[in-house]
């Protein structure tokens, strides 16, 4: 089985991103524990005093009893019954009904707040930290195929192992196994690898290391971030101010040579 993992990537991720969830899946069974051992002391001693039979129940009453001291009689019985309220095991309505009628009408209110709290509030919550949490590891998951990646295609295309790539080595191996993957990691078009040799050479010098090629595949993957847009506006604003600072000095040449002329 562990070998069939290894190969099947799709099958690694579910693997890895249910064990990077399980920390969240612990604290949130905790918290539901305490929620429900609280609140099952409550029922348990509320309902002890309304489940014991009398002479005087009807059918109805005496069949409610019954069923209350089946749900409610122990406080292993109540954390039973209100853990099956939130998670589908039984009708909430069907715990509800006797509470109500031969408790009372708060009781069954404090029920029906705990089962709305728990399946609005708390399993909705539980859901949202297990996305972002999957998120965040399927991010570092891409991150780290960019990586291997990158290091797969800059070996391949380094063929006189100077350890820097030239834009023809780089043309000359587009077709190539290991650049298609680098692409697809990217989620660029190999179309535009011009374009991407441009944007990753920092030093402009028409040659790329390692380094820059990590560095720039990093910077491109996914959806633009806040630094991201900061630099950018930095470097808008610079590009404003120089132009700004030239069409001043080509005004001022301009009435420099008014006034001689």
């Amino acid at each position: 089985l562990l070998r069939v993992i290894r190969f099947v990537s799709e099958l690694k991720k579910v693997i890895y991103l249910i064990m990077g969830s399980l920390p969240s899946f612990f604290w949130t069974m905790v918290l539901l524990t305490l929620l429900i051992y609280i609140l099952a002391v409550f029922f348990t001693q509320i309902v002890a005093e309304y489940s014991v039979p009398t002479d005087s129940d009807n059918a109805v009453q005496a069949e409610h009893k019954v069923l209350l001291s089946q749900l409610f009689g122990s406080t292993i019985h109540s954390t039973l019954t209100l853990y099956k309220a939130v998670t589908g095991g039984v009708d909430w309505q069907e715990v509800s009904t006797p509470v109500m009628e031969e408790v009372s009408p708060l009781v069954g209110v404090v029920f029906i707040v705990y089962n709305a709290f728990a399946v609005l509030v708390l399993l909705n919550l539980v859901t949202g930290v297990f996305v972002d949490g999957a998120m965040k590891l399927s991010r570092a998951d891409k991150e780290i195929e960019l990586l291997e990646k990158a290091y797969a295609m800059f070996k391949d295309t380094d063929e006189d192992n100077s350890g820097d790539i030239t834009w023809e080595e780089f043309r000359g191996r587009l077709g190539s196994p290991e650049m298609a993957q680098f692409f697809q990691a990217l989620e660029i078009s190999i179309s535009r690898a011009d374009d991407l040799f441009e944007l990753i050479d920092r030093s402009q010098d028409g040659k790329l290391s390692l380094e820059e090629l990590v560095a720039g595949g990093l910077m491109l993957q996914g959806p633009a971030k806040s630094i991201d847009v900061a630099v950018l506006t930095k470097y808008i604003q610079a590009a404003i101010a120089s132009i700004q600072s030239d069409i001043g000095a080509l005004r001022r040449s301009e009435r420099r040579h008014s006034h001689i002329g």
